[in-house]
């Protein structure tokens, strides 16, 4: 069974705050721990699957946030930047993903 188009608009943003709080995290974290890199591939991807599933109805949008980010800067300071970069765009990716299911009323 098909949800409504504004459940799942508002399932992804729960989603969207949830990545509001990821890079608030992220930005607190030194990224001096061993397994930091790996923390966060693992908390990105958890939470770019969490809006992959929310999408399953949604084919051209699913695809949309499948693309491959764009490659980064050479003077990229480093993984914590890489990081970052990457979860600003999934968001960016999000935000216009729900503006586009959020049915006008």
């Amino acid at each position: 069974m098909r949800v409504p188009d504004r459940e799942v608009a508002a399932r992804l943003a729960g989603l969207r705050r949830a990545g509001v709080d990821l890079e608030r995290r992220l930005r607190a974290d030194q990224m001096t721990a061993p397994d930091s890199e790996t923390y966060w591939a693992s908390q990105l991807a958890g939470w770019r699957s969490e809006i992959e599933g929310s999408l399953a109805h949604y084919p051209f949008q699913l695809r949309a946030l499948q693309q491959p980010m764009p490659p980064a800067p050479d003077d990229s300071p480093g993984r914590a930047s890489e990081t970052l970069r990457e979860l600003l765009e999934i968001r960016a990716r999000l935000e216009a993903t729900i503006e586009r299911i959020t049915p006008v009323d």
